[in-house]
């Protein structure tokens, strides 16, 4: 048994893959349990924990494992479990509410053996399943919402069913699947999830010949002998891949046929026909997809498994493919970006144990260079990203002295810090400018900080603002362009960096309650028409001492009233 090591092999082919609330786990086809992602919680196994200490690229965790399952839900109360060939199973991770099944609540950085003769594990959030050799389901850990199908907390593990095959956790219900094809649930039945079933584990009537079961968030699913794919339960955003016929569908309802395999994530469904093309429904924030009927996004696959945050796919050639939100490092694409975010909209191919090598055919849009800690292609300038709903430019593309606009800020947001940098690929970038428009009429605005590699602030790029009250400038700042501010009419005092050359014209017009500004720099050469039109009758401009009577004359029939006074 190996735990936490930074073992690279030859390139592994695997076997099964999966994905919990951002950590990741895939077992390759010769055994061995490799993982990435968040580790806050010691989740990935390695005898360490933090909020920063993520694993962007698979890691070596066991031998010899034939089931692996990871918990949904928040990163700081994250666990991890597998089951290895001699039935062992091991557990590692949070144990705040029992979980991992010791009969203790102490947390586990490395794999600790708690049970035998086990031949599969599954986890939720803060619960874990276990089913033996012999059939029997037992579980442990949080019954909050009756999701466990215990009575009570647990700490150890307790025996609930018989006969079980296979067995799942959404976020609040538990279903198992039995030997004769019945599907037994349990928990909370808020949006239909549980066809009305609620409490302890009941049969669920009317569905027979059952080979698979996936529990979402709130919606559950089952895949009959004869390919048929049945969904219900909460279907706000499409998940159930009806065309979004009502808002909770209470009783299962047939989606689809030719069906070989699916997967239910948090808000989404992935679904594996038998053609082997990959196809999804429901909505993934991180990416923006958003659909009410499943679309095809790949052919080639074999098996889909989705996650709270990001997707999996195994391709019939055994290779691995990941895509949404990775951040945290969840996709294995050699990124952790935790300050600004990392989304990947189409699946791409990573690497598992083996030696870095180029794949262009993730998805037709470039060249991407996965596992052993390689990053992906340094984006081309003139491309475009977006993070956190803000929208950058690439100005220079280079993988050591990169640079960015922002071109589009987030409508919604009430305050912006721009960031000194951000990352694409991996790959730092420093954001220098802010371009034209880029935050035109954003009346929520109401507090900028700039990042303190900001040198240029484009025409017009904070007109409108209306409920802009602050505004930090930063040191690094050289020009500030035509209408920059204008129209901030709740913005009453102003900082002028350093630095600064150039202001445009009517930068400031229509600031009517902007009463103070002061001008630090000495090397201000030009200040365009009417660059303070409107400012406050009373407003009082401060200046460098050695600069006041230049100054004056620089300023002087800007658009401001003669009431306004220029000292130092």
């Amino acid at each position: 048994m190996i735990t936490g090591g930074s073992v690279q092999a030859a390139d592994k082919k695997v076997a099964k893959v999966a994905l919990g609330g951002a950590h990741s786990a895939a077992i390759a086809t010769d055994g061995s349990l490799w993982m990435w992602g968040s580790n806050e919680s010691g989740a990935l196994g390695n005898g360490k924990k933090g909020n920063d200490l993520c694993e962007g690229t698979p890691i070596k965790v066991l031998d010899n494992v034939v089931s692996v399952s990871l918990s949904t839900g928040s990163t700081y109360d994250a666990h991890s479990g597998a089951v290895t060939r001699d039935g062992s199973l091991y557990m590692w991770g949070c144990n705040s509410s029992g979980q991992l099944g010791d009969g203790t609540t102490t947390d586990q950085l490395k794999p600790k053996k708690v049970l035998t003769g086990v031949s599969q594990v599954v986890l939720g959030h803060r619960k874990t399943a276990a089913i033996k050799t012999d059939g029997s389901l037992w579980v442990c850990g949080s019954n909050e919402n009756n999701g466990l199908g215990a009575n009570g907390n647990q700490k150890k593990f307790v025996k609930i069913l018989d006969d079980v095959v296979q067995v799942d956790f959404g976020s609040s219900h538990g279903a198992a699947l039995k030997r004769d094809g019945s599907i037994w649930m349990w928990g909370n039945d808020t949006n239909g999830q549980l066809c009305g079933i609620n409490g302890s584990p009941k049969k669920l009537e009317g569905m027979t010949d059952v080979k698979q079961i996936s529990l979402g968030h709130n919606h559950s699913g089952a895949l009959k002998t004869d390919g048929s794919l049945w969904m219900w339960g909460d279907n706000g955003d499409g998940q159930l891949g009806d065309n979004r016929s009502e808002r909770n569908v209470r009783t299962p309802k047939k989606i689809m046929t030719g069906v070989r395999q699916f997967s239910l994530g948090q808000w989404a469904s992935g679904i594996v026909k038998t053609d082997g093309s990959l196809w999804m429904c429901g909505y993934n924030y991180y990416i923006r997809f958003s659909e009410y009927a499943p679309k095809k996004l790949a052919d080639g696959a074999a098996l889909v498994e989705l996650g709270d945050t990001h997707n999996a796919m195994i391709k019939t050639d055994g290779s691995l493919w990941t895509w949404g939100g990775g951040w945290r490092g969840q996709l294995g694409d050699g990124v952790v970006n935790l300050a600004y975010g990392h989304n990947v909209k189409n699946p791409a191919k990573i690497s598992i144990g083996g030696t870095p090598k180029t794949d262009s055919s993730s998805s037709g849009k470039g060249t991407t260079t996965v596992g052993a800690g390689l990053k992906k292609a340094v984006p081309k300038k003139n491309s475009t990203f977006t993070i956190s709903n803000i929208t950058y430019k690439v100005t220079r593309s280079d993988a050591k002295k990169g640079t960015v606009t922002l071109l589009k800020g987030n409508k919604k947001k009430t305050s912006v810090a721009i960031p000194a940098t951000v990352k694409k690929n991996g790959y730092a970038f420093k954001v220098t400018q802010i371009s034209g428009k880029a935050f035109y009429k954003h009346t929520k605005l109401k507090k900028v900080t700039l990042g303190k590699n900001i040198n240029s602030i484009g025409a017009n790029a904070f007109r409108g603002c209306t409920s802009l009250t602050a505004v930090s400038l930063n040191g690094a700042l050289v020009t500030i362009g035509d209408y920059a501010f204008s129209g901030c009419k709740k913005l009453t005092k102003l900082v002028i960096p350093a630095k600064v050359k150039t202001i445009g014209k009517e930068a400031f017009s229509k600031d009517s309650r902007l009463k103070t500004i002061q001008i630090k720099s000495t090397v201000l050469k030009k200040v365009g028409k009417k660059a303070l039109s409107g400012i406050h009758k009373k407003a009082t401009i401060k200046v460098p001492s050695k600069k006041l009577k230049v100054y004056q004359k620089l300023l002087k029939k800007k658009g401001q009233a003669s009431s306004v006074k220029i000292k130092k």
